[in-house]
């Protein structure tokens, strides 16, 4: 998903579906649930565009995902009724419950149901994430995947600082290193012949990695560990000339700090394919391919398998 949570890009939170999932089911019609989902989505004025922004911790559709909460959350009030496999109703309940709240239906409005209540469960106080319903609180309006996503990109963004820091503060080979084995983590290089270090005379040059199985195109790559200052323009053509020199092709300037401008110019306008990756960019790599990291744990998150009952 973009770096723009779901809610921010413009979907509607999952509660906001509650009063468009009611009313199209007001006519009493037997939905089906691809059906109801889509005509909850048109009469929520969802696009295609929207439609289509995934969830990064599950995959889900966002949007559709969001409808499923409200129409569970109706189905739990008893608003909905499951009347077979995949196929929901209107109750009269719900009938009622429309026609009294014409302008929309917010989660306390669900919550004050006797209905709402008896399928309650206590938690445990030092239960974080409340996984029961879409819901436990009136104070919570992110769905399940979304509190996910959120609790990841926290915990990738404090991983992230960790790794930076720890490059900074250790040696300069180090440093090589930990770039070229990231290299072959994301598949370049040949077993047996993953990387070679280049002869000291290679100036602005730190390795070469095989782009292709065969070998026949190289990566050249340069890595400067900076704690605070950027990489300028200068250092980046410096770069550049030693690619020159190889006669090389391609090229990769890895950095812990950041490049200019200018520096990013002076790549861009290069005829070589130059890849200049910034700290913030090398930390989401490694934890992308697991170099310095590992997973302390994964969590899972079940549903029903509404295809189980179609």
């Amino acid at each position: 998903m973009s770096e723009l949570n779901a809610t921010e890009l413009g979907i509607p939170q999952w509660w906001q579906f509650l009063h468009p999932v009611l009313q199209v089911a007001s006519d009493g019609r037997e939905w089906a649930r691809r059906d109801l989902y889509s005509a909850a989505l048109d009469l929520a004025g969802v696009f295609d565009e929207l439609r289509a922004v995934q969830y990064e911790a599950s995959g889900n559709f966002a949007a559709e995902n969001r409808v499923g909460w409200a129409k569970s959350a109706l189905t739990r009030a008893r608003l909905l009724d499951t009347v077979r496999r995949g196929v929901f109703r209107i109750t009269n309940a719900g009938r009622e419950f429309l026609a009294s709240h014409p302008q929309g239906i917010t989660q306390s409005d669900l919550q004050a149901l006797p209905a709402w209540d008896e399928y309650e469960v206590k938690r445990r106080a030092s239960v974080a994430i409340d996984d029961d319903a879409p819901v436990a609180a009136a104070d919570v309006t992110s769905d399940p995947d979304e509190l996910l996503d959120a609790a990841e990109s926290a915990t990738e963004q404090s991983v992230a600082v960790d790794l930076l820091q720890r490059l900074r503060d250790g040696d300069w080979q180090f440093f090589e290193r930990t770039v070229r084995r990231l290299l072959t983590a994301m598949g370049y290089g040949t077993e047996g012949a993953k990387l070679r270090t280049t002869r000291s005379g290679d100036g602005g040059i730190d390795g070469v990695i095989n782009r292709d199985a065969l070998g026949l195109d190289r990566i050249y790559i340069q890595a400067k560990r900076f704690r605070d200052a950027s990489v300028d323009s200068d250092t980046v053509r410096t770069f550049l000339g030693s690619l020159d020199t190889q006669r090389a092709s391609f090229g990769v300037f890895f950095t812990t700090s950041r490049f200019t401008k200018d520096a990013q110019d002076a790549a861009d306008r290069s005829s070589k394919s130059v890849v200049l990756v910034d700290g913030q960019e090398l930390a989401k790599l490694m934890i992308r391919h697991r170099v310095g990291t590992q997973v302390r744990r994964t969590v899972e998150i079940v549903e029903v398998d509404e295809d189980f009952f179609e």
